[in-house]
Order: C-alpha cells, then sequence, then structure tokens
C-alpha cells in the first residue's frame, strides 16, 4: 500500500497526470503513509496537520485501499458534506470509482415523509408563511436525492416546521411507520449498510458507540477502521452522550404529544390516563418557572444553595408520578404506533430525573464521575449530569478494540506535544503523534500583532481600550476582519463602540442566523464580523473578505462553569497543576483554531491579532507561541499598517 501511496501522490502519478498545476506535498504524502501504517497494523495514529496538507486525501486513500468498512466522523457537518459532495467525487475522478460511500446523519437531519403528509393534510395549523414553505416541501419532496435538510435551504436553522416534519428518535415510529417503503432515514441506513466507506459526524458516532456500550443496540452499522476528522471535537461530543440531561423543552413537547394521543385514544383512555397526564404536564410546566430564574449555569448539590433542597424535592416526585404514568401507558402500548414511543420517551425522562435528583457533589463511587448542572437560556430549563471524563468510555469502547484508528485535525498538540489530548481521550501514553506544519508562507504573507501597551484583560480599562484598539486596527484593514470574543459582554461594548464611527459594515453574532452572516461576511467584502465562541471554528472564508483575524484575549475556560471547575478540581485532588495540565493546553488549542481562520488557501494573506498582553508578558505566554505559525511579530500598530497597504 505504501508504495502505492507514492506513485499515486508523486510526480508520475494520475493527479500530476491529470490536474493541471498539480504540485506534490511533502506532508500530504507524510500523513497518508501514517495513515497506512494503521490500517495495515491494526493499530492507532495521531496526525496534526495544518492548513493546506491536503488530510482529506492523505485518510481517503488508504482508507479505500485497506479494504476495510471505513467510518469516516467529522466534528462538523459542513466538513461531513464537504467530502461527500466534493473530496469522493474527486477520488472517483482520478483515481477510479470502484468503491461505494455513504453519508449517513442523526435522524432529526432527514425528511419524515409521515409527517409531512400530515402536515400537509392540516396547513392551518402553521403560520402563513410557514403555510408556503411547507407547500414547497411538499413539491420538493418527490425529487430529493437524499431527503436532507440541506436539500431545503429555505428551511432556517431551528425552524418551527421542520421539527413538525421531521422525526427524531423520539417521534418515529419506525417499523410500524405507513411510510416505511420510502423512509429517506432507511434508505440512508440501508447505503450505509453496504458502503466501504461512511461518512458520519462526531455526535452521531458517540450516539452510537454509548447505545453499543449500553447494551442496547447500534446507530452504525458494524465497521473495521475510523477516522475522526477535526478530532480536537471528540470529547466535547463525549461528554454530550455519556450524560444525561432533561430540558423544559422536551417536557413541553412531551406534554403535548401524550395530550394528543390521549385526546385520540378515546373516552377509555382518557379516562384511564386523564389525570396522571395532567399532573405530568403541570409539573412540566412549574419546573422552568419555579427554578433558576438567572441566566446562564450553576452546579447542583454544592455549596448549599437554598434552591437544591426543593429541587431536588421536586425531581423525586415528578420522577415518581413520570413512573406511575408509563405504568399506566403500558397496556396501551405494546405494538401501539402512538403509545409505544411515548412510553420510551416516558421511561427515558423518568429515568434521568431520578439519576439526576439522586446526584451528590464530590461522593464517592459513580456518583463522583459527574457533575451536575442547571442552565438557563431565556425560556429554556436543562437539567444535566455530565461526566467529569470520558477517557474511559472511549478507552473501553474505543480505543482498545483493536481496530485501525486515525485522530486527525489542525490542532492536536500544544507545541508539538500531543498529551494533553491523549489523556483526554484515553489514548495510550506512548501513542506518538505526527505534527505536520501548514505548507501555506505565514512568514511571507502573514504578521502577528501582539500589543504591549494594553491594560491586561482584568483591568476595568481593558473594555474601553480594546474597543479603541479594535477601531483602529479594523480601519487598517479596510473591514475584512473577523473579530472574535471570549465574552458576550465585551463583543457587545466593542460594537457598540464601532456603531457610527467606522465606515465599514458591521456584523454581530446573533442578530442574524449564523449563515445568514457568514454568507453577508463573504458577500460584503468590507465588512466586520464581530462573534464569539461558535465562529472560533468552522468558519472558512477564504480571500480578501477575510483579511484580518482579531482575537480579544485568550480563550482559556471560563473557571465558573460546572463542567470547567469539576475537570479542575479531579486534577488538583490528584497533586496535578491544574492550570498547566488544563487550562493552557485548552487556550492553546482554541487560539489555534481562532487564528487558523485566516489562511484558508495559499493565496490568503493578512493580519492575526490577539490582544491580551499576557501572551508577551507571561511566562507562559512563551509556551502558547510556540504553538502558533512562526511568522513575523511586531508590537508596533504603525508596522500593522505598512504591512496592510498591500493586503
Amino acid at each position: 500500500m505504501k508504495a502505492e501511496l507514492k506513485r499515486l501522490l508523486g510526480p508520475e502519478g494520475p493527479l500530476a497526470a491529470g490536474w493541471n498545476g498539480y504540485e506534490p506535498r511533502r506532508g500530504q504524502l507524510a500523513m497518508a503513509l501514517e495513515v497506512a501504517r494503521a490500517f495495515l497494523e491494526d493499530d492507532v495514529c495521531l496526525v496534526e496537520a495544518g492548513t493546506g496538507t491536503g488530510k482529506t486525501l492523505a485518510y481517503l486513500l488508504p482508507a479505500l485501499m485497506s479494504g476495510k468498512k471505513t467510518v469516516v466522523s467529522t466534528g462538523l457537518k459542513n466538513l461531513q458534506d464537504q467530502i461527500f459532495d466534493k473530496d469522493i467525487p474527486f477520488i472517483r475522478k482520478f483515481f477510479g470509482d470502484n468503491f461505494k460511500a455513504a453519508r449517513l446523519k442523526g435522524r432529526e437531519n432527514y425528511l419524515c415523509l409521515h409527517y409531512l403528509r400530515q402536515a400537509l393534510a392540516q396547513p392551518g395549523l402553521f403560520a402563513s408563511e410557514d403555510e408556503e414553505r411547507l407547500k414547497l416541501v411538499g413539491r420538493l419532496a418527490p425529487r430529493a436525492l437524499y431527503g436532507d435538510r440541506t436539500e431545503f435551504p429555505f428551511l432556517e436553522e431551528g425552524a418551527v416546521l421542520w421539527a413538525a416534519i421531521s422525526a427524531p428518535a423520539e417521534r418515529c415510529l419506525g417499523l410500524r411507520c405507513p411510510e416505511m417503503g420510502d423512509c429517506f432515514l432507511w434508505q440512508a441506513r440501508r447505503a450505509a449498510a453496504g458502503a466501504d466507506l461512511v461518512l458520519v459526524n462526531h455526535h452521531l458516532f458517540m450516539a452510537d458507540l454509548a447505545v453499543r456500550l449500553s447494551g442496547f443496540g447500534e446507530v452504525l452499522p458494524e465497521w473495521e477502521a475510523a477516522v475522526f476528522d477535526e478530532a480536537h471535537l471528540l470529547e466535547e461530543a463525549a461528554t454530550s452522550y455519556f450524560g444525561r440531561s432533561v430540558n423544559s423543552g422536551a417536557l413541553l413537547s412531551l406534554k403535548h404529544d401524550l395530550e394528543r394521543a390521549i385526546a385520540a385514544a378515546g373516552f377509555s383512555a382518557q379516562a384511564r390516563l386523564g389525570p396522571s397526564a395532567a399532573l405530568f404536564g403541570r409539573q412540566a410546566e412549574a419546573l422552568p418557572l419555579a427554578f433558576h430564574q438567572k441566566p446562564g449555569e450553576r452546579e447542583l448539590w454544592r455549596d448549599d444553595h437554598p434552591e437544591d433542597g426543593p429541587l431536588r424535592d421536586y425531581l423525586m416526585n415528578f420522577y415518581h408520578d413520570a413512573l406511575a404514568l408509563a405504568e399506566n401507558i403500558k397496556p396501551l402500548a405494546q405494538d401501539d404506533e402512538v403509545f409505544g414511543p411515548l412510553l420510551a420517551r416516558l421511561s427515558e425522562t423518568a429515568s434521568n430525573l431520578l439519576f439526576i435528583a439522586e446526584g451528590q457533589a464530590g461522593a464517592s463511587g459513580a456518583a463522583h464521575d459527574y457533575v451536575y448542572q442547571v442552565e438557563r437560556q431565556g425560556r429554556r430549563l436543562t437539567l444535566a449530569a455530565y461526566p467529569i471524563s470520558v477517557a474511559r468510555q472511549l478507552a473501553d469502547g474505543l480505543i482498545r478494540t483493536g481496530r485501525s484508528l486515525v485522530f486527525t485535525s489542525a490542532t492536536l498538540s500544544s507545541g508539538g506535544d500531543f498529551s494533553y489530548f491523549k489523556e483526554r481521550l484515553g489514548l495510550w501514553p506512548e501513542v506518538e503523534g505526527l505534527a505536520l506544519e501548514s505548507p501555506f508562507d505565514y512568514q511571507g504573507r502573514t504578521l502577528t500583532y501582539l500589543p504591549a501597551h494594553l491594560p491586561p484583560p482584568d483591568d476595568p480599562l481593558f473594555p474601553d481600550a480594546l474597543a479603541a484598539e479594535v477601531e483602529a486596527l479594523v480601519n487598517i484593514s479596510r473591514g475584512r476582519a473577523l473579530v472574535l470574543f471570549t465574552s458576550y459582554k465585551n463583543m457587545n461594548h466593542v460594537a457598540a463602540r464601532l456603531r457610527g464611527r467606522t465606515r465599514w459594515p458591521l456584523l454581530v453574532q446573533g442578530e442574524t442566523g449564523r449563515a445568514v452572516t457568514l454568507e453577508r461576511f463573504k458577500d460584503e467584502t468590507a465588512s466586520v464580523l464581530l462573534a464569539t465562541h461558535s465562529f472560533w471554528q468552522g468558519v472558512d472564508v477564504p480571500g480578501e473578505s477575510l483579511s484580518a483575524v482579531i482575537i480579544e484575549k485568550l480563550p482559556f475556560p471560563r473557571p465558573d462553569r460546572p463542567l470547567v471547575r469539576a475537570r479542575a478540581q479531579l486534577l488538583d485532588d490528584d497533586g496535578r497543576d491544574a492550570f498547566m495540565e488544563y487550562f493552557l493546553p485548552e487556550a492553546s488549542l482554541t487560539l489555534k483554531q481562532g487564528l487558523g481562520r485566516l489562511m484558508r488557501s495559499s493565496r490568503d494573506q493578512g493580519l492575526l491579532a490577539v490582544l491580551d498582553v499576557r501572551l508577551s508578558k507571561k511566562v507562559y505566554g512563551k509556551k502558547i507561541l510556540r504553538s502558533l505559525p512562526q511568522n513575523r511579530r511586531t508590537s508596533d500598530i504603525a508596522a500593522v499598517a505598512e504591512f496592510m497597504k498591500d493586503v
């Protein structure tokens, strides 16, 4: 395999012969050979590949040549789509098409024909705008290739209409569905079962792993090898799927579905279920109204908070009443397409209520493995128990299975050291990592600005100084800037300063949907985009529209967040330095992600600015700087202005 890879990617290979201007990339070949080794030896490999390495081709070719059924898991759905829609056709064109590839997403991403037909039969249930869009979905559905929501781009993220015509697990009728023969999800699953290469995302992969570890089935077909692209996002996905949660939105949805089902079932069901269902509904409605009205997160069962006692009692009562309702539903649920799924949802809800209510901060045993928290976002309340570490679950369910595993990303190491990533995912310490620098000319095409005159971020003068500095920089860059923040407070402060003081179009996260904001940023070349955490990665804007990345301050995890505090405490209890072993690597990796938004192609150029004096004045700043692109650096804004004249 290795000799063939050298030929395919070399100066005499099919790419060189058929692609005008192709130049072999040493980093791409080095990665392909390391991936091939992992496939041949049923081993694990880690590859940090800088932007422009060509890592997708470097892992797809060995995977296809190995003959192993391979799952490729990505952190973001847009990369999953890019590989399926662009990279797979590229491989077919230059290397042959004697393989089958399939794309599989979570069931909530597929149009449900059953619920679509129900909605079309009752269009009056929707607002007039949604009624027109529903009719358009009805006209397009027969021509849809996959039934993927991306085939209906006029339905924005979180659209109420999509929620009504899709079928997440709790709404899916499964084998009892009258549209089973034409179901888009089942077509996708059949294609995945017969494919050599299956493209999924981390959340779907972790959902499958969690189900397998519980012993209750599977989500993905059996596989022999797995590649994790954007592997730095794996821990977050695993934390979500190995945790337990109850949120007010899901509770109210279950309440309404129960009411509709009972009303449609007739007098006997109403008499049997009505009182206990009404009690469940009242409790579901009261929970978000009675507890934790302050926005943000708070750890539960800690520090003798005055709300914790009443909340625990409430959850225990809620659990017992939900369990009683489930017992009443059981006789109606057997082989019933409506009450069967409702019973499953109710049972899971009851189980999660009990798990969270019985939690105890600092307890020994299994309870100590979790952090319990409550979070308020607007009117939505979420109660959750998240594992403090997912290393054990990943080691047992994934790492130690003896299958070929490839972990890759542009950000896996801190200064070439993979220790942090390996520990978080339960990898053996002796696993070596391969770090490949980006082939892009950072030295010649970028400048890093590290101002020394600003106050530190904890100084009360920092917000005003920050706003003035951002204003000066976006004027120097003639707009064309992405400004990344760690807090909404500072983002809004800078936005207020820039409005009316700069002539460049100003886009602020949250004022429009993420996709719309990004499209405007791409199209309006001179615009300035101010954004927080969700824009630190996954933003791919090559060309002039993004000529400067300006970062407010080092993105350390917030120590007041329950999960962050629990992970730091775990290290402290073990006699380790939480700052050096957790906070610093996290900040370093996130900073690399943010700065990586600038160079998306070999033709890109521009400014990288970090407005946090700790990077140049603190001892630990030197460690972070070693992880960043090695280019020209300055603390002189006049040098920035001179550099940007030609950009």
